[in-house]
Formats: C-alpha cells, sequence, structure tokens
C-alpha cells in the first residue's frame, strides 16, 4: 500500500525495512502506520503483520524513537 505525504510514497515494506535495519522509528514513520491503518483501502494481512510487528518492537522498546 502507499500513502501520500511519506518519503516519496514509500510502501509500508520499504518503510517497515528501513525502520527494522535501522532499529530507529520517527514520529513521522508512527503517524504514516496510524493513517495506514484507517485509510480507505484497508491494508493486506501481510501488511497489518508487518506494522503489529513494528508496534510489538516499540512496546519491547527493540526500536529507538527518533524526531
Amino acid at each position: 500500500m502507499l500513502l501520500p505525504n511519506h518519503s516519496s510514497s514509500l510502501t509500508i515494506a520499504q518503510v517497515i525495512e528501513r525502520i527494522v535495519h535501522s532499529g530507529r522509528i520517527t514520529r513521522v514513520d508512527e503517524a504514516y502506520f496510524m493513517r495506514a491503518m484507517v485509510a480507505n483501502t484497508p491494508l493486506s494481512h501481510e501488511e497489518q503483520n508487518q506494522v503489529r510487528n513494528v508496534f510489538d518492537r516499540l512496546r519491547m522498546g527493540l526500536l529507538q524513537v527518533v524526531d
């Protein structure tokens, strides 16, 4: 899924890959995921799982929040 207003319309998979590899998530990334969850075009099951994985990593302290 592509959403506007985020780094040249990257896909969720591309954003997640960057976050997981860097170990960092920005507030912009978080807002991107929240918009994706409520968008008119529903996320696929795979995309939903990927987003949940990022939020799980965030809750476990495996990701650093940066601005």
